[in-house]
């Protein structure tokens, strides 16, 4: 576990040295309650007890307990307080490094998996280092310090009390396996749950609907049922090894207050050296009983820190250069291959040049690559052959924080955060100023509505913009692109939730948007494309033609029939 924290506080763990010294310290003055208890009963047996030593034994007693009491407070606020900000620090960390991870990653982990790791596992890791991991220090430290002492008053039975030790920790080290391989497991459950949770949440209307609700829901039941199960599989798994490894160190007391009473009647040993035995003896069976049960907790905790390795093992997206400097913003493809699962290849050996200030359309039917040769531009992957370029430079080369600092998208769906309408506006710019963030509204034509809101710009809009409809929600995500003015767009189906009176508006909106600006616009109404300075037919994650409109049409080929068969569809009639 130490070198867990190591490798994922680095420098801070040291920040958690001195609370965990405090709490040993304070743990060594717990035995000042052993040390009067051998005070008077020596004072007993010698009959030299009196008032005199009652007060002094008990002011002893009474400035130990205040040491303690200081040290205590002292250590744990400190191990509460580091341990907390060092959790933050790793929360934005692993949030930024995540950020930086090739989407294949997202997709490998369900967001189960991901929400437990983002909450729970870094939850249970800090419990690891403000708890578990210091009491078992302590623990493993007043072990030594009484088996030390025992050696002290006898060799013998201090090597008696040694072999007890090593014949029964195995056994606890054998159940704190058990616990490591069961609670993975449970891990395992609970990603399952959390995602149920969320595929229940956020699929309520479509459940409703079919009746699905409560107990019906059976995806959900038998997640909180495997969740009942593991949980208690998990805390049951230790029991039997924590009560074997009790029963050793219980009967050893017995066998060994014999064997040193034998000593003392034989005169190896002085009635003194015998009553700190049987003090000593005493603690350290309490301290090995509690040791049993530290170490199941720990080895569970621990699932925790190794999962976040694991995340952090996960390696972030290369680069070369910290910023991007373009000479200008011309997007090139060439000879691009991409696959998102091995054997499945989406982008097929794809080369075309977007010159600046161009817009470039791309259709196809549905699976030809469209959506993925955006995603690729952003770099939310990296190509597995060939080179993408903007101005020239290779987009591997640039750190993608960089990269997409020049790059604004316009998502088919829209994902609003829970915060007002003029934040989620200015997520595309947080420096603007809110004269910037209504004109960007006002050229979305959002501020219409934003103005007949209760709130107007600081109506709160819910989880993913719940209480505003597609089209409005549409104009948002828009509105933040108008605000962040970057020299290339990126447009995925964005008039694709828009309604026929709505859909004018818009397109007179993204035309201000894309003015002067490199625009890859991805469109199945052909109508909304026809001005595209170049338009490519992608099939198959190839280009099967390209040209303007009028070149396309006088082909004869996929783009001709699509059209043709958009015409059509306008005269359908019910």
């Amino acid at each position: 576990m130490l070198s867990d924290i190591k490798k994922l506080l680095g420098e801070d763990r040291k920040r958690l040295r001195k609370p965990i010294i405090l709490l040993t310290i304070d743990t060594l003055f717990n035995m000042f309650s052993y040390t009067m208890m051998y005070f008077v009963l020596v004072d007993l047996i010698n009959d030299e007890l009196n008032f005199l030593k009652i007060k002094t034994y008990t002011i002893i007693m009474i400035i130990a307990f205040i040491v303690r009491a200081l040290v205590n407070s002292k250590g744990y606020t400190e191990i509460q307080a580091r341990g907390a900000r060092a959790i933050e620090k790793m929360r934005i960390s692993l949030g930024d490094h995540v950020r930086n991870i090739n989407l294949g990653f997202f997709n490998k982990n369900s967001i189960g998996s991901l929400s437990n790791i983002m909450t729970n596992d870094l939850q249970d890791f800090e419990m690891a280092i403000t708890h578990s991991t210091s009491d078992l220090i302590k623990t493993v430290f007043l072990t030594i310090y009484l088996l030390g002492i025992t050696f002290v008053i006898d060799s013998q039975l201090g090597i008696i009390q040694l072999a007890v030790a090593i014949v029964a920790i195995p056994i606890i080290y054998v159940g704190g396996q058990r616990v490591a391989i069961i609670g993975q497991h449970k891990k395992h459950v609970m990603n399952q749950v959390i995602s149920r949770m969320v595929e229940y949440l956020s699929g309520m209307q479509v459940f409703k609907a079919h009746n699905l609700v409560g107990e019906k829901f059976e995806r959900l039941e038998k997640s909180f049922r495997d969740l009942k199960r593991e949980s208690i599989r998990t805390e049951v798994s230790i029991v039997p090894f924590v009560l074997i490894f009790q029963v050793i160190v219980d009967i050893s007391f017995p066998i060994l207050l014999l064997i040193a009473i034998t000593k003392f009647g034989a005169g190896n040993i002085e009635k003194k050296e015998l009553l700190t035995f049987i003090i000593i003896n005493v603690a350290l069976t309490n301290v090995l009983r509690a040791f049993a049960a530290q170490y199941g907790v720990f080895r569970y905790l621990k699932l925790a820190s190794q999962k976040l390795i694991q995340t952090y093992n996960h390696p972030e997206m290369s680069y070369k250069y910290e910023e991007a400097n373009f000479n200008n913003y011309d997007i090139e493809f060439e000879n691009v291959s991409f696959e998102y699962e091995k054997g499945e290849n989406i982008i097929n050996n794809l080369s075309f040049k977007a010159k600046e200030g161009s817009m470039t359309a791309l259709i196809g039917p549905s699976g030809s690559g469209k959506t993925t040769v955006t995603s690729l531009i952003a770099r939310f992957w990296d190509i597995d052959n060939g080179t993408i370029k903007i101005g020239g430079k290779d987009i591997r080369d640039i750190k993608p924080d960089s990269l997409l600092k020049h790059i604004s998208m316009v998502f088919q769906n829209v994902y609003l955060l829970n915060d007002t309408v003029y934040n989620n506006i200015k997520l595309g710019n947080p420096n603007a100023t809110k004269e910037e963030v209504i004109r960007a509204a006002r050229i979305a034509n959002c501020h219409s509505f934003i103005e007949k809101l209760e709130h107007k710009y600081d109506a709160i809009v819910g989880e993913g913009g719940c209480t505003l409809s597609g089209g409005e929600k549409q104009r948002i995500s828009i509105a933040r692109a108008i605000l962040k003015d970057a020299p290339i767009i990126l447009l995925d189906e964005a008039t694709a939730s828009l309604d026929a009176d709505n859909e004018l508006e818009i397109r007179k909106s993204i035309k201000k948007l894309t003015a002067n600006k490199t625009v890859i616009v991805i469109a199945h109404r052909l109508n909304t494309i026809k001005d595209a300075d170049q338009i490519i037919v992608l099939n198959e994650g190839a280009v099967e033609e390209s040209g303007e409109h009028s070149q396309l049409m006088d082909n004869k080929k996929r783009y001709y029939n699509m059209y043709n068969e958009m015409e059509k569809a306008k005269k359908w009639a019910i």
